[in-house]
């Protein structure tokens, strides 16, 4: 069976304690999955904290590349920018803050021979979130529940993901902010996605990126991609 090259792109901003763990956990997972062929890409917002430093250093142990960036220049366009980067054929998505759990990396990777898009999910039967306060899980139900209204998915505002290139090919990915893959369940095309569940961990040394603004841009992309996927239908009729 050939092997799944894979390039995994990370966003960092401040996370100069977290990139060597997230590191060390995921290649050590992958080692023992002779099947799978992992790079991780590592795209830097000009951190002040030396996260860029840090990610130069580490590719003296994994195989690894960094872009460094000028400044803070948004989640979504950090992760175009890696996918860019990458010549491989599967591409995936995960926080640099140890919050995805890299476990079930095999499983969401290895998915991809069937499917064209595979999600980590919070929402699944087993699926659990660490420390979740009640206001940031009623902000992300209300928020998951209006997207699922627009593409089906269990968990369409995950930042944990994988994909095939050719989902990708003949679209232009616009989003800046945090979720892009909200943008491609609705603008690209798939036939069949999946959604793994997984352990939400609490964030080590880091703390969040959201803010009021980055809740109005969400506000924003849903209206645009209601509007979007309206006008979408009706010229297909």
């Amino acid at each position: 069976m050939d092997k799944l090259r894979i390039s995994l792109i990370t966003p960092t901003y401040n996370e100069r304690e977290n990139l060597p763990l997230l590191a060390e956990e995921i290649f050590e997972i992958i080692a023992a999955e002779p099947d799978i062929d992992l790079e991780l890409i590592v795209v830097d917002d000009n951190s002040p904290d030396g996260t860029g430093q840090m990610a130069e250093e580490l590719k003296a142990q994994y195989p690894l590349q960094v872009v460094h960036r000028a400044g803070k220049l948004g989640l979504g366009s950090a992760v175009m920018e890696g996918f860019a980067l990458s010549d491989r054929p599967y591409l995936g998505v995960i926080d640099a803050d140890l919050s995805h759990d890299p476990a079930i990396l095999p499983e969401l990777i290895r998915s991809l021979r069937e499917c064209d898009l595979v999600m980590g999910s919070r929402f699944g039967e087993t699926s659990k979130v660490e420390k979740w306060a009640w206001h940031r899980k009623l902000t992300s139900q209300v928020g998951v529940g209006a997207a699922k209204l627009l593409t089906g998915a269990e968990d369409p505002l995950s930042g944990y993901f994988f994909l095939r290139r050719e989902v990708l090919e003949g679209f232009e990915l616009t989003s800046s902010g945090y979720k892009i893959l909200l943008e491609i369940l609705i603008k690209c095309r798939y036939a069949k996605h999946r959604s793994v569940p997984f352990i939400f961990r609490n964030r080590q040394f880091s703390s969040s990126k959201l803010n009021l603004q980055e809740y109005l841009l969400f506000a924003k992309q849903i209206l645009y991609f209601s509007w979007y996927k309206l006008f979408r239908c009706s010229t297909r009729r």
